[in-house]
């Protein structure tokens, strides 16, 4: 399909006479074709962010050249994921469908139902949140409100004696798998604070009501079921502290280092950077 040709919004041109091109038509027809290709090829990440660009310079009253190219972002959307680019993909799905739908009801208000593209999106979105659904039984911190796509820094302009093919692509791969596992440990960091508050109000907890008690002349035995409750969520949210902190440590430090080693790969520069302990955690050598 050619974006040029197809949508019920092209005008008609004369008889006999050649439709004038539309250079801005022509540029957002090349890039989806761009994309095509690229599905076809089997490289999803790349074809969805070759569709994003020729759909963000669609125009909301070319309603259905838009749709098009949306279904066809959101089906490189789904392949990727499925092929365990991160769920920041499956995401983004949801999150252009959902845009989507609001604009189509602004443009044509309660006509907007009747669409077939609005059902077809309608489907598309309840496939989606399905998804997610089965990724966060799995993963309960998963919030898509969060969770973006970690792009690719755009290529330099190839150089005489620059990287191979398959040297970008694992650069590409480290950069993805640096940007997923900082965030991974950015969400440790949470589970540390929370740990640390749960341990803080269990010891305020405990305390209080070991003075209780002193005050009321009773003082509590090592066995009283409420202390020993207390006690035994201070431990837990001691446990979930030094795990969280630990977790976190790791994955921040993995995670900048490969975000580092992608983007030399990138530049055709070597990749040696080594983790070495520090006073206050690991420092990253170069």
């Amino acid at each position: 399909m050619s974006l040029a040709t197809s949508g019920s919004s092209a005008a008609a041109a004369p008889a006999g006479s050649a439709p004038a091109a539309d250079p801005a038509l022509e540029a957002v027809n090349k890039r989806y074709q761009e994309g095509r290709a690229e599905r076809d090829a089997g490289d999803f990440v790349t074809a969805a962010e070759s569709f994003m660009a020729a759909f963000t310079d669609i125009p909301p009253k070319s309603r259905e050249i838009r749709a098009s190219v949306l279904f066809d972002l959101v089906d490189a959307r789904r392949n990727a994921f499925a092929e365990g680019e991160g769920p920041g993909q499956i995401c983004e799905c949801q999150r252009l469908l959902v845009e989507y739908l609001a604009e189509v009801k602004q443009l044509l208000g309660a006509r907007a139902e009747k669409i077939p593209d609005t059902r077809k999106a309608r489907k598309l979105l309840a496939e989606v949140r399905k998804q997610i659904a089965a990724v966060k039984a799995e993963n309960p911190l998963l919030d898509c409100a969060t969770t973006t796509v970690v792009r690719p820094v755009p290529e330099p302009e190839p150089a005489a004696a620059g990287p191979d093919p398959a040297q970008l692509r694992r650069a590409r791969t480290l950069v993805i798998a640096g940007g997923v596992t900082t965030g991974l440990g950015g969400v440790f960091l949470g589970v540390m604070a929370g740990g640390l508050a749960i341990g803080q109000k269990a010891e305020h907890d405990g305390s209080t009501r070991t003075s209780t008690a002193l005050a009321g002349g009773a003082p509590l035995s090592e066995d009283d079921p409420e202390l020993q409750s207390i006690v035994r969520r201070g431990k837990t949210g001691n446990q979930l502290a030094i795990a969280g902190g630990i977790i976190a440590t790791i994955a921040v430090a993995a995670g900048v280092t490969m975000l580092v080693l992608g983007l030399r790969a990138r530049k055709g520069r070597p990749a040696r950077v080594a983790l070495v302990p520090g006073g206050t955690g690991f420092t990253l050598r170069f």
